[in-house]
């Protein structure tokens, strides 16, 4: 794969993370929220919270889009690259970097978000109804 192909995937999982970010700040202000009972704020920040989320969604499906139109050989190295596999190659190593960072604040926010589901639904929440191994750990 050549080095422009492997510096576009890198932008655009760059400005995911970014996305993320802000998905990740909100959500730890929406848990900091919960925590006072400032329903006014949890919901405000909630609300917040759709448009990144879209965002970073619509970017996946860009990145998706993109190796899917990559030759045979430079999509399989991607997707490989993609899903976290170590690089090959020199040119590989920021976009490796790039998506472990992305990876590492993806887990982390989503252990936020079940921390705020469990605590606002209760028995409710979308960890104990729809992934109850989710709501163990």
């Amino acid at each position: 794969m050549d080095r422009l192909t492997l510096e576009e995937l890198w932008r655009r999982k760059k400005s995911q993370t970014i996305r993320l970010m802000e998905v990740a700040d909100l959500t730890r202000q929406i848990l900091i929220a919960a925590e006072r009972r400032d329903q006014i704020s949890v919901t405000m920040l909630l609300s917040m919270r759709e448009d990144p989320i879209k965002r970073t969604v619509e970017i996946e499906t860009a990145v998706r889009e993109y190796v899917a139109r990559l030759p045979r050989e430079d999509a399989i190295r991607a997707t490989e690259l993609l899903k976290g596999e170590p690089p090959a190659v020199p040119d590989e190593i920021a976009l490796y970097e790039q998506v472990g960072q992305y990876r590492r604040l993806l887990e982390s926010t989503l252990e936020m978000d079940k921390r705020l589901s469990i605590r606002m639904g209760g028995e409710r929440s979308f960890y104990r109804m729809f992934r109850p191994d989710a709501s163990k750990s």
